[in-house]
């Protein structure tokens, strides 16, 4: 009999531990701390981000170097991922409401390209969508474990935040703030 619940309590891990890595799930990187919605400064020094280039969905070459003394939000997604497609629209109301200031948005997926020009279309992605491994392949150098998984870099690009799951809106503004 306890043979029998040896898997069930396995599963049952298994899918808590599924569960926290598909919802959002708040993690600081360098430089920030969560505390409530509010993300406030801690004292470990910010690491510079890497810079890459990838081709847009115009075929267009792009370096995050593009962006150097602009905000950046980095968005690791995929087209067929629930928690991306949840947290699209706010991550597009939010690129929207920046659109006249210092911050860049930019989504990055290996997706193929003809899925990722209809989806940014239905969307409303006004923001460059990188494809990984179109010139430079990313994810593996920025420990991509898991998407949606967001950065925040600052005018100096360097990392001030990581998000691995979805990213709610207000954290999204809060952590876009206190990186200006």
């Amino acid at each position: 009999m306890m043979i029998n619940k040896i898997p069930a309590m396995l599963l049952i891990i298994f899918i808590l531990g599924l569960s926290i890595l598909l919802t959002s799930c708040f993690i600081p990187f360098r430089g920030f701390s969560e505390e409530g919605n509010a993300a406030t400064a801690t004292s470990e020094t910010p690491v510079k981000a890497p810079d890459f280039t990838m081709l847009d969905l115009d075929n267009k070459k792009i370096s995050l170097s593009d962006f150097k003394g602009k905000v950046v939000v980095i968005n690791f997604w995929a087209t067929w991922c629930p928690p991306c497609r949840a947290e699209l629209p706010d991550f597009v109301e939010v690129s929207n409401s920046y659109k006249d200031s210092n911050v860049q948005f930019i989504g990055i997926s290996d997706d193929d390209i003809s899925a990722l020009k209809k989806f940014a279309i239905d969307y409303g992605i006004e923001y460059p969508t990188l494809v990984d491994g179109s010139v430079d392949r990313i994810m593996p150098e920025w420990d991509i474990s898991a998407i949606p998984t967001t950065f925040i870099l600052n005018k100096d690009g360097e990392i001030m935040f990581k998000n691995i799951g979805m990213m709610a809106k207000d954290k999204l503004i809060n952590a876009i703030e206190l990186s200006l």
